[in-house]
């Protein structure tokens, strides 16, 4: 069956390529755009340039992905569980998230170190996340610490620095190439990733306001389900 991929072209292809669609031979199920490995420049963590981030602590979503590393990043506090089983099980650099909004101080403290010490390429704190805990961690822990942003005002990018962010992620829904572009004007050279958006256009466009990596959100194992259960049932 003929279907419109949302890069607005018509031709049978799965869900997943629907989102992330590459011209050549793909080894995994899931697999990422060709634009990014092409025109991305890529961040440098650790001993590793990683241009693509799966937004995923789903292991079977991580499994069949060819993503870079994993952003792992959730809405509970961060589990030394969880952090320990992603970077064991899924054989790529994973950024572990310690803090936000609901987990900050000690807490997040804790569990930048165990990170660290789990073997973490990276750790990333939400836009809730104070600069006293951030130089905190900066202290104890040598692993990158990536801050996630949506705004450009200089100031808070400015005082986000000097307590110890080494790389900015731009979540600022529609507005994230605008903030993207102003930052990279704002601070030339220093790091920046950007969450990709829903299309081909969405990703070119954070590259080309100076994106250096991008985030990429999967489907749920639902809709991908949705699709393979939809042939099924039709098949019958």
């Amino acid at each position: 069956m003929q279907i419109n991929s949302i890069w607005g072209s018509k031709k049978k292809i799965s869900f997943w390529n629907r989102l992330f669609k590459r011209n050549k031979k793909i080894d995994k199920e899931l697999s990422t755009p060709e634009i990014i490995s092409k025109n991305c420049q890529g961040l440098l963590l650790g001993n590793e340039n990683l241009k693509s981030f799966l937004f995923s602590t789903d292991m079977a979503l991580i499994e069949n992905n060819d993503a870079d590393a994993i952003l792992a990043v959730y809405p509970f506090p961060p589990s030394p569980k969880i952090i320990k089983t992603l970077i064991d099980f899924s054989g790529k650099p994973v950024v572990c998230g310690v803090g936000g909004g609901k987990t900050k101080g000690k807490k997040s403290l804790e569990m930048a170190i165990y990170a660290e010490e789990m073997g973490a390429s990276g750790i990333i704190v939400n836009i809730p996340f104070e600069n006293k805990d951030i130089k905190k961690i900066r202290q104890k822990v040598s692993l990158p610490i990536i801050a996630t942003v949506a705004t450009s005002d200089y100031d808070f990018l400015k005082n986000r620095i000097e307590a110890g962010v080494n790389v900015f992620h731009v979540s600022g829904g529609t507005n994230t190439n605008k903030i993207v572009k102003e930052i990279t004007a704002k601070f030339p050279g220093f790091p920046v990733m950007a969450t990709g958006g829903k299309s081909l256009k969405d990703i070119e466009e954070s590259i080309n306001a100076g994106s250096k990596a991008i985030v990429l959100s999967p489907p749920s194992n639902k809709d991908l389900f949705k699709t393979i259960m939809d042939k099924y049932r039709d098949t019958f």
